[in-house]
């Protein structure tokens, strides 16, 4: 019983893990996507 449970919390772990992994690197993405909108904005409205 108590090995199962373990399996169980670590296969949760590894989800969890991976979930968290997805968040950070859509932020990072999404922080890029902004930086390159706001740089051709920049040129255009300077231009």
């Amino acid at each position: 019983m108590s090995k199962n449970k373990s399996v169980k919390q670590q296969a949760r772990q590894a989800r969890e893990a991976r979930q968290a992994r997805r968040v950070v690197n859509g932020i990072f993405i999404a922080l890029i996507l902004l930086m390159v909108l706001s740089l051709v904005a920049y040129y255009l409205f300077t231009k």
